[in-house]
C-alpha cells in the first residue's frame, strides 16, 4: 500500500470519527429543545469572506499593504453606482487611498455573482467599512449591470471618477 493510500485511509477514519462525535454533540445540545435555531448568518458577510477577504482581510485593512484598505475609504462610502461597477467589471491601475498608491487589479465578479449576491455583499461592505446603513438593492445592481452590459474591460480610476 502506498504512503498516499495509508494517509487517505487514516484521514477517512478521522473524518468518520469526527462526524459521529459532532453529530452526538449537536444531538445533545438540542435534546429537549423544541425550537433550536441556527445563528443568524449574514449572506453579505459570507460573500465578503468568500470573494474579498483574501485581499482585503476580514478587518478590511488590506493584505500586507498590497490591497487598498476598505475601512473609511471614500470608494466604499461614496457612489453606490461606482462601487457596483467595480464589483461587476473589476478595477485596474493606480488608486490612491489615504496617501498611499495601490496598483493592483481587482477582479470582476459580474459573471460569478447574481444581482442579489452583489447587493448583499456591497451592503455588508458599506455598513461594515463605510458606516452606511442603507442597503444596496438588487434592483440597483440590475440597473447598473444592464447599463454596462457591453463593457468587457476592467474600469480605470480615471473612468470611474469622471462619472457622477
Amino acid at each position: 500500500m502506498s504512503c498516499y493510500s495509508v494517509v487517505m485511509k487514516k484521514l477517512q477514519v478521522v473524518l468518520a470519527v469526527t462526524g459521529v462525535s459532532l453529530a452526538s454533540l449537536l444531538a445533545g445540545c438540542v435534546a429537549g429543545r423544541s425550537h433550536a435555531r441556527m445563528p443568524y448568518a449574514d449572506p453579505g458577510r459570507t460573500q465578503f469572506e468568500s470573494y474579498c477577504a483574501a485581499c482585503h482581510l476580514s478587518g478590511g485593512p488590506g493584505m500586507m499593504g498590497e490591497a487598498p484598505p476598505l475601512e473609511g475609504s471614500s470608494w466604499v462610502s461614496g457612489s453606490e453606482i461606482r462601487l457596483i461597477e467595480i464589483v461587476l467589471h473589476g478595477l485596474r491601475g493606480p488608486l490612491e487611498i489615504r496617501g498611499k498608491t495601490y496598483n493592483r487589479e481587482m477582479p470582476a465578479f459580474g459573471k460569478v455573482l447574481t444581482d442579489a449576491e452583489i447587493a448583499s455583499l456591497l451592503s455588508f461592505v458599506r455598513k461594515r467599512f463605510g458606516g452606511a446603513a442603507i442597503p444596496v438593492l438588487p434592483a440597483a445592481v440590475g440597473q447598473v449591470r444592464a447599463a454596462t452590459r457591453d463593457r468587457a474591460a476592467y474600469w480605470t480610476v480615471d473612468e470611474l471618477l469622471q462619472q457622477p
